[in-house]
């Protein structure tokens, strides 16, 4: 018990010192990320006590690794050091986080908080797609890759966080997957819009992020029969309130 306590707090810091490491020098590049990618497969596991190929093993371990796999990808756009560093901490203190909801959730349950995993699984939902959609507009202005190739990544990790946002909630429908594709469609559609936006991809992501987290906040409340005119209402605000506010912040071309 001492031991994963321990952990939790050390196995992110050695994660992020293996990070560290790797944009010191590039022949470790190639290296050190699959060896912090191991080494967080094998943390997630020492807390969670399903086995590697349980369900719950996967849907628990999924968002700290795209979390990992998204930062990684991140940092080799990143051309300033100190938002290197920066996004690392996050990082790692995101990581702790979800480490101690894990090991409260397994091991002092009377010390966690209901809904805690819930919640915070949105959390990383937001986050990851956010950077998720950063590093595919990187690669189409840097890259230049196939728009084809973009909108299957995006498809592929987008129904692992909506599959994973199902398990976690347990939202159990009849029309789940009837669900999962419609939101597909859409978020690709202005995926595709976007994406040719005369503003810098980061702005382009921020909208995309938005609208992702509107519809997804629409349709939770409806699977979970709490679909009502005042969160209709509270959602559409919010979010044509960030809108607003990147549209006015940003630079247009």
């Amino acid at each position: 018990m001492i031991a994963k306590r321990i952990l939790v707090f050390l196995g992110p810091l050695l994660i992020a010192l293996i990070l560290e490491l790797s944009f010191y020098n590039i022949k470790l590049l190639y290296i050190l990320p699959f060896i912090g990618l191991l080494g967080l497969l094998l943390m997630l596991k020492y807390f969670i006590k399903q086995k590697f190929r349980s369900k719950e093993y996967f849907y628990l371990s999924l968002l700290p690794v795209l979390l990992f796999i998204c930062t990684v990808s991140l940092l080799l756009f990143l051309s300033v050091v100190f938002l290197k560093h920066l996004f690392i901490i996050l990082f790692a203190l995101l990581l702790i986080l979800y480490l101690e909801n894990i090991f409260l959730f397994y091991y002092k349950p009377a010390a966690y908080q209901v809904y805690a995993l819930e919640n915070l699984s949105a959390i990383f939902n937001l986050i990851n797609f956010f950077l998720l959609a950063i590093i595919l507009n990187a690669f189409y202005t840097f890259l230049n890759l196939p728009l084809w190739l973009l909108s299957l990544i995006l498809i592929i990790v987008l129904s692992l966080l909506i599959l994973q946002s199902f398990w976690v909630n347990k939202l159990k429908h009849e029309f789940s997957y009837v669900y999962l594709i419609i939101i597909n469609i859409i978020i690709l559609e202005f995926f595709w819009s976007l994406i040719f936006l005369p503003t810098n991809f980061y702005v382009s992501s921020i909208i995309l992020t938005i609208i992702f987290y509107l519809i997804w906040g629409l349709l939770k409340a409806k699977l979970n029969e709490k679909l009502n005119r005042k969160i209709i209402w509270r959602y559409l605000i919010i979010s044509s309130i960030l809108l607003l506010i990147i549209i006015i912040t940003s630079q247009w071309a």
